[in-house]
């Protein structure tokens, strides 16, 4: 099987590009990638729009077809490589797996996009107050990750890595960026570098260049 990823450094494309790295160790299956650059505008250019017309990332071309969007690639890769463990087996467990990483993609994600930009949500006058309600959404998702590792769980579901795992990480380095201070949330941070720690994901962050603490704030 032919696996290419377009994926962006630090963006939600993480996930997937994790779960291929687990797949290539696990089950001996390659891939390949391009880094397609987001602050640069590649993504509008009629090059990548020739292969993802929606201008996102992450795509999977696999074997010529593309698949687009995190749950329904790393599904995808469960389904073909089931040896790889992405999703649990248990069916409850999985389903689990399933709820919280739908809700870091279709929640807590959307919400970051208003703090990072809020000039798609508001006009001039209005777009300080979009990110202002949004950062302070944010802060009551990055509250409740806290709170669901507060046990000191290695993992946020079951007992394995998960994409929700990665999706957490991408989350608190995002918040960072934003001016938050991870230490709010210190059982969600130690959490986040245990998981940024295991080796397939830090193959990943090192081949995107990333680090986990991006706060530089006092």
């Amino acid at each position: 099987m032919n696996l290419h990823l377009y994926y962006c450094p630090g963006t939600c494309s993480f996930v997937p590009h994790v779960m291929l790295e687990l797949v290539k160790e696990s089950k001996g299956q390659d891939f390949s990638s391009t880094m397609i650059t987001l602050r640069t505008g590649e993504h509008l250019k009629p090059e990548y729009q020739a292969i993802n017309p929606r201008s996102q990332v992450p795509a999977l071309i696999v074997d010529g077809q593309l698949v687009t969007q995190v749950i329904a690639i790393t599904n995808f890769l469960n389904e073909a490589f089931p040896e790889a463990g992405i999703f649990p087996n248990d069916p409850m467990e999985k389903a689990q797996a399933l709820s919280m990483l739908a809700w870091m993609n279709n929640t807590v994600h959307p919400t970051f996009t208003r703090v990072f930009r809020p000039e798609r949500f508001g006009d001039e006058a209005g777009k300080a107050s979009v990110k202002t309600m949004a950062l302070e959404m944010f802060k009551t998702h990055l509250l409740e990750i806290d709170k669901s590792v507060a046990d000191g769980r290695s993992f946020i579901c079951g007992n394995q890595l998960s994409p929700a795992d990665l999706y957490a990480v991408a989350f608190i380095r995002w918040a960072g960026m934003a001016g938050i201070n991870p230490a709010n949330y210190p059982q969600y941070q130690r959490y986040a570098a245990a998981i940024a720690a295991l080796p397939v994901v830090d193959r990943i962050m090192t081949k995107e260049g990333i680090n986990l603490n991006t706060y530089v704030g006092k």
